[in-house]
């Protein structure tokens, strides 16, 4: 008599093929999403085995995939006398004539377009390399 057979032998055969598939696809998407987040996931497969009427086993099989999770990102923001939200904390002062860099960004593009400050926005002109 021959020793048992290999259980990836009767692996592959259970749903004509469909469960090693579905392992294959679970382990690799595992795989993925641990090395992305570096964080433990899990692929549990349950195997109900039952006899049947003539001799037969039945087996069901319950392939249950645990996913690491991504963080999410938190967001703060600052409630107005009103209770709404927004970004700017609302006792915070302003200082007249400071600027943003958004503001000092586009202030020098206006100067390198023109030569000058308050002259309206023109097409940028190619220099020629020095």
């Amino acid at each position: 008599m021959a020793g048992p057979k290999p259980f990836n032998d009767t692996l592959v055969t259970l749903r004509f093929g469909e469960l090693h598939d579905d392992l294959t696809e679970a382990l690799n998407e595992l795989v993925k999403k641990v090395d992305i987040t570096q964080k433990s996931g899990k692929i549990v497969l349950t195997l109900g085995i039952k006899a049947g009427k003539g001799g037969q086993i039945e087996i069901s099989d319950d392939l249950k995939l645990t996913l690491p999770k991504l963080e999410k990102a938190t967001s703060i923001l600052f409630a107005t006398p009103e209770g709404n939200l927004q970004r700017q904390d609302p006792r915070q002062k302003t200082f007249e004539g400071i600027r943003s860099v958004d503001q000092e960004a586009e202030a020098q593009r206006t100067v390198v377009r023109t030569g000058t400050d308050d002259a309206a926005p023109a097409p940028l002109a190619v220099r020629a390399a020095t």
